[in-house]
């Protein structure tokens, strides 16, 4: 019975940690929705407005790190809590925000605080999680992510279509308040970690297995990001989708990117990290390759497209579960220096993307990004070749 009890509440607090996830992530991809909105009211042109997001990965990207650093002696609890403090204020910034630098100045505050709270929530959920259900665990939590992409974003950009953009930051912090609540009451005290030195950071990024993992996320995320970020004038090209069938195919990508999460999580526990990456990448790669000729119909695109989009997100849990694995002792620092390697890819990617949109023709992007997926599973290959014998691997 206690030990059912103790289960129950351990899944509880996956879960609440899944949610404040999903509350945080959707600050971040909301702005996509919103972004004609902002720039017309805020008296910016839509490529500045855009700037919002590039900022946003900037900050996580380079404070991240730094941050966690200066908070590694705070407890885990307090230090969620104070993240979500933080957070709450960056959206009283937004909401309130009478120009465009406000604004800006509020996705500093929203990045530092989210970019903090993801890479903690993970490491407490790995750390409460058993041994052989940590994959699983961490999956359960990037599903509040993946989720952010079904909800938050369609969700968000309705609300800012009838009742301004404003308001989408009110109503994320009313999401925040509730998370706060549930942290209060539901998740255990967790000492801190130890204070990691400079010296030991850079031990850290002197060690082999670790470079190449982070290198796996680099190039994993940089084959996304290169055709996603032009995924809306990709499907107009291809399958001349109108607006309607875009915005129903990516609600129907960001269905498969909540099962692929979990997917993920459950097959790092159960096939195994190694087997677990290289079939999601696989499948990514071969997706990617195929879909300048497969997703010409509306069909023909959802299919593809779920396939595509349920495979890169199933490599995310595995992925954090592996690096959680090279360096169990500092996993915070590890899992934030992957967040900034994630956000550095989302911008090389982005900017790739639009170099090749520039020079040649949007239909070259799938292939291109293939290229980024397979090498890739080649720095799987590598990364695995080092791994210590401590690493359990089924």
């Amino acid at each position: 019975m206690d030990k059912g009890r103790l289960k129950m509440n351990k899944n509880l607090v996956l879960y609440l940690l899944a949610f404040c996830v999903f509350v945080m992530a959707s600050v971040e991809i909301v702005v996509a929705g919103i972004l004609g909105m902002i720039a017309q009211d805020t008296n910016v042109s839509v490529g500045m407005a855009g700037q919002l997001v590039t900022v946003y990965a900037i900050v996580i990207a380079a404070g991240s790190p730094i941050l966690l650093s200066l908070t590694s002696r705070m407890e885990r609890k307090n230090l969620l809590l104070l993240t979500f403090f933080v957070f709450v204020i960056g959206n009283l910034l937004a909401f309130f925000s009478p120009n465009f630098t406000i604004l800006m100045v509020s996705r500093i505050v929203q990045a530092a605080s989210a970019g903090v709270f993801t890479v903690v929530a993970l490491t407490v959920g790995a750390s409460i999680a058993a041994p052989e259900r940590r994959g699983s665990a961490i999956g359960i939590i990037i599903t509040g992510a993946s989720t952010a992409l079904v909800v938050g974003v369609p969700l968000g950009t309705l609300i800012g279509e009838y009742w301004g953009w404003r308001l989408v930051f009110m109503c994320i912090n009313i999401l925040a308040l509730f998370s706060i609540i549930g942290i209060a009451a539901s998740v255990p005290k967790m000492e801190s970690q130890e204070s990691v030195s400079l010296k030991t950071q850079l031990a850290v990024l002197r060690d082999r297995r670790i470079i190449s993992g982070l290198f796996i996320t680099f190039f994993w995320v940089i084959g996304y990001q290169l055709l996603f970020t032009y995924i809306s004038p990709f499907l107009q090209e291809a399958a001349s989708l109108t607006t309607t069938q875009i915005s129903a195919a990516l609600f129907i990508c960001g269905i498969f990117a909540v099962i692929g999460s979990r997917i993920g999580g459950y097959g790092a526990d159960r096939w195994g990290i190694y087997r677990t990456l290289l079939v999601s990448l696989l499948l990514h790669a071969v997706s990617l390759a195929a879909l300048p000729w497969v997703g010409i119909t509306f069909i023909g695109a959802i299919v593809i497209l779920a396939v595509w989009i349920g495979s890169a997100y199933m490599t995310t849990p595995a992925q954090q579960y592996y690096l959680v694995s090279l360096s169990p002792n500092s996993s915070g620092l590890v899992l934030s220096l992957n967040n900034s390697v994630l956000q550095l890819g989302i911008a090389i990617g982005a900017g790739a993307g639009g170099w090749v949109v520039n020079q040649t023709s949007v239909m070259n992007l799938g292939w291109i990004g293939a290229i980024s997926i397979v090498i890739g599973m080649f720095t799987v290959f590598y990364s695995f070749s080092l791994k210590s014998k401590s690493l359990k691997e089924a």
